[in-house]
């Protein structure tokens, strides 16, 4: 077979977009999250003298950027896309008679108080009106924000603000004052406000206790131990890889003594800058120890340990931000998450690390998730990950983990969404079998899950991994690395935590989708470095979809294809949302096998517009097309977050079309056997009412082995 270059492969690549015809496409329903609404029949709002300004407006043909212009021009504000083909818009009653006029427009209605109020918040029943809880308000439009305080107070004067970032208030209200909260306007949603936690599995000091402990001298050290060997990162290291030039940001506990001229010695010179960000914070230093064990895992310089126990990109730096709350004794995420990772980015932060996250709502679409994808989709060039969490249940008993329990901001789209693999260790951390474990009885009753030890197995997922889909159905996690039995950097402060227990006063062992997240960090990093031989400013849509593509499939798991009734751990082929993609190869992302492809086309595509690129096969083989997108963020209160859906399509040398098109996921994946010839791959623009000056950016990778 001949090999191209990839800087080759590039130039065939980039085709000047086709054009589609088409097509009229009537939206007949508006779908919500609260609920779905028919339009059939075009639905016209009647009487000009309501006191409301937000509207939905739902086109017949797809919405085009004429469409938007011809809003704006007649005083609406676009906010957000709602399917079908339609938007939330703002504007004055005296506009909205010109909408009504409009032929190309199919409904037009409020943007009623009971549509703002989001599922999670349960039946709003009469029992419970004293009930108090504490809710995010998200808001359209931050100039509003003092006007909606102001109003939430004539509403109650019970209702307490907590925190207010630019466009939305934390607020603590009995649940009976939600539907006059919601009558405001500018307010666009209203959730339930979830503390967040470091997505560490929580270990009671029995499990733990009986543990086989090391002599804490490196001579029993093996390679395993940091789960990079899994990983096959030797692969990047032997080609000089070790995230040279590559900044990697990382929001968490903090950084061990957060004094970058006085740190652990695995960090001297690793630190680019450090922030405290956290509620009432002022350092970024460790006192818990989880971000210490999770920078370790990203670029810890191995020093302590005479190099034997390094992170992935052990030459790269970090940007720390601490977000932990001395007054709360806890994390305290910054109400502007935007804000945040804007600070990481300035500082040249191209890849973000989140080990954190919310155990509660699960598989929703948050104001959380929505932040992260809506800062993704303005910095094209920012891979932001996150942890899907550790809470995977077999609360049915039948052997497998249970669907949905992935929480936010692991549900956004764009993020990388990674979950744990097993890592390989027989002694350190937690060696007692699952069903041993104290809380085994009511997680994880029965076989094949009880009779297995947590890194006994690399072909296995952690018990405790949170699987998908999402509430909307899309496929998390992207992405598995080692997520057990994790040996990295202990802080040093006092009182910090043992964790999983101590290898000695430099390393500590521990485990959970936090530490799988760090890995697969260093892993994008390393990736980033890679790619900027062939691309300038690779996208974090190509550096996504290039890892995804070349990850380890792990199908069917480590119980083996005995069916799922009898516990078979992964019943379907990647992508799926047990190991999304599979494990993470740095071997064959550093050394790739066969005819390889890439495009990171930023100009995208609009609605209906195709772009095709051409791959000749001198011999047949595998193929496998990964496409990708930073789709744009999604509103909390729609039924599904995908905004801008493309196609895939890839026609192969006889003809055959492979295709995808499930309009949920900003995704798509296609394989099978093709014979030499000419392959074409085709990205076409379905509908794309939020793009970037009308258009969505992506990337492709393809490969033929």
């Amino acid at each position: 077979m001949k090999c191209l270059s990839k800087v080759a492969m590039v130039g065939l690549m980039f085709g000047a977009p086709l054009a589609l015809s088409m097509n009229a496409f009537a939206g007949t329903e508006i779908k919500l999250s609260t609920q779905t609404i028919s339009t059939a029949s075009p639905v016209r709002q009647k009487d000009f003298s309501v006191s409301n300004t937000e509207w939905i407006v739902q086109f017949k043909n797809h919405i085009t950027e004429v469409d938007k212009k011809n809003l704006n021009s007649n005083g609406f504000k676009v906010y957000a896309y709602i399917p079908e083909d339609a938007l939330i818009v703002r504007g004055s009653a005296a506009g909205l008679q010109i909408l009504n006029k409009n032929a190309n427009v199919q409904a037009v209605i409020p943007y009623a108080a009971s549509m703002k109020i989001s599922p999670s918040v349960g039946a709003l029943s009469s029992m419970l009106t004293e009930t108090r809880q504490t809710f995010i308000v998200s808001l359209f439009e931050a100039s509003d924000l003092k006007v909606v305080a102001t109003a939430l107070k004539n509403i109650s004067k019970n209702i307490i603000l907590n925190l207010s970032s630019s466009n939305s208030l934390v607020v603590t209200a009995s649940r009976g004052d939600l539907t006059k909260i919601a009558t405001l306007p500018s307010v666009e949603n209203i959730q339930p406000y979830f503390q967040v936690e470091p997505l560490k599995s929580i270990l009671t000091a029995e499990d733990v206790q009986d543990t086989p402990k090391g002599p804490g001298d490196y001579s029993d050290i093996n390679g395993f131990e940091t789960g990079t060997k899994v990983m096959n990162f030797d692969a990047a290291w032997a080609l000089g890889l070790h995230g040279e030039n590559q900044i990697v940001g990382m929001a968490d506990t903090g950084l061990d003594s957060g004094n970058a001229a006085a740190i652990h010695r695995d960090f001297t010179g690793a630190v680019k800058s450090g922030y405290a960000v956290g509620l009432f914070g002022k350092s970024w230093s460790d006192p818990m120890g989880h971000g210490t064990h999770v920078a370790g895992s990203v670029l810890g310089r191995g020093t302590a340990s005479g190099g034997l126990l390094h992170g992935g990109a052990y030459a790269a730096q970090i940007v720390v931000q601490g977000i932990w709350s001395p007054m709360l004794n806890n994390l305290s995420v910054p109400a502007d998450l935007g804000k945040m990772f804007g600070q990481a980015y300035a500082d040249g932060a191209r890849v973000h690390t989140n080990s954190w996250g919310s155990a509660a709502s699960f598989g929703s679409y948050d104001k959380m998730a929505a932040t992260v994808d809506q800062v993704m989709f303005e910095k094209q060039d920012m891979l932001i990950l996150f942890a899907a969490g550790n809470s995977g249940v077999d609360k049915n008993k039948d052997g497998r983990i249970d669907p949905n329990s992935i929480g936010s901001p692991g549900t956004a789209k764009n993020a990388l969404t990674v979950g744990a693999s097993e890592n390989l260790v027989s002694n350190g951390g937690n060696q007692k079998k699952v069903g041993e474990l104290s809380s085994s009885k009511d997680n994880w009753p029965v076989a094949p899950i009880t009779l297995s030890t947590m890194s006994d197995n690399v072909n296995g997922l952690a018990m405790f991994s949170s699987r998908g889909p999402t509430a909307d159905g899309r496929t998390k996690p992207e992405i598995v690395a080692p997520g057990t039995n994790i040996l990295s950097v202990h802080s040093q402060q006092p009182g910090v935590e043992p964790l999983w227990g101590l290898y000695n006063n430099d390393y500590a062992w521990s485990g959970g989708t936090s530490m799988a997240t760090p890995l697969t960090a260093g892993a994008a990093a390393v990736t980033r470095q890679y790619l900027l031989k062939s691309f300038a400013k690779p996208s974090a849509a190509l550096v996504k979809a290039y890892i995804v593509h070349n990850a380890t499939e792990m199908f069917p798991g480590q119980y083996g294809a005995i069916g799922t009734a009898a516990g078979q751990e992964i019943i379907t082929l990647r992508p799926n949302s047990d190991e999304g993609f599979g494990l993470v190869n740095m071997a064959k992302i550093v050394n790739p096998v066969g005819m390889q492809l890439m495009v990171d086309n930023t100009d995208g595509v609009g609605t209906g517009a195709v772009s095709e690129s051409k791959l000749s096969l001198s011999t047949g083989g595998h193929l496998m097309v990964t496409l990708v997108w930073t789709d744009a963020p999604g509103s909390t209160t729609a039924a599904k977050a995908l905004v801008n859906d493309l196609d895939l399509e890839v026609v192969l040398p006889n003809g055959q079309v492979l295709a995808v098109n499930d309009a949920i996921n900003n995704h798509a994946f296609v394989q099978g056997d093709v014979a030499a010839g000419d392959i074409t791959v085709r990205v076409k623009g379905v509908n794309v009412p939020m793009g970037i000056n009308g258009k969505q950016p992506f990337a492709v990778v393809a490969s033929v082995q």
